[in-house]
């Protein structure tokens, strides 16, 4: 019953039944440029460390979807930190700010000999805590993500990559990640080296 289930559903979507997982850790530097307004009132525009965990789903040798973390460093910028709707004195004061950001995206894949090249295009939603005192001084925001990489496979399953993202005009990152993977051969072989993307 079981394999007559697994046929059924290997028939009906074929990419199912050569699905290939795959994960990855990174690091790298990001940059990030952007405004928040009040209670904050200013910009973020600082450079820092990032990491990243991502996993995902290859469907044949072309398409994958993939779920992804990003953490970074505190970045610095300048505000005039005042309450929502109060009278302040505009004084400019150097705060920071953390973040964590969430992507899910759809993965478009190519191979070149043992190196695979990759766009990627999806949503993301970030989280930004800010330093400063006063209700609502943290919240979210959503968008673009956007990414392009290369992947090494140097020893099947495990690999190397390279991708620049970038998340809206918000922050953009450069990150080298280790990653594992199965990807499976035109004959069906499972076993080779697929990307951490």
């Amino acid at each position: 019953m079981k394999f007559r289930a697994w046929w059924v559903v290997a028939v009906a979507c074929p990419g199912a039944a050569f699905a290939q997982p795959y994960g990855s850790v990174s690091l790298g530097r990001a940059s990030a440029d952007f405004p928040i307004e009040a209670p904050f009132n200013g910009l973020v525009d600082d450079k820092g460390m990032t990491y990243g965990l991502h996993f995902g789903v290859g469907f044949g040798e072309r398409w994958a979807a993939e779920l992804g973390y990003n953490g970074y460093d505190n970045f610095d910028g300048h505000a005039t930190p005042c309450a929502v709707g109060a009278a302040c004195i505009p004084v400019v004061t150097e705060e920071s700010v953390s973040q964590t950001v969430y992507e899910a995206a759809l993965v478009r894949r190519f191979m070149i000999k043992n190196l695979r090249f990759y766009g990627k295009a999806g949503y993301y939603r970030a989280n930004i805590d800010t330093n400063i005192p006063f209700d609502e001084s943290d919240f979210t925001e959503n968008g673009l993500v956007l990414g392009i990489g290369m992947n090494w496979a140097f020893a099947a399953p495990w690999n190397i990559s390279i991708e620049a993202t970038r998340f809206d005009d918000n922050v953009s990152q450069f990150t080298v990640g280790v990653g594992w993977g199965l990807s499976f051969g035109k004959k069906g072989q499972s076993g080779s080296a697929d990307d951490g993307n």
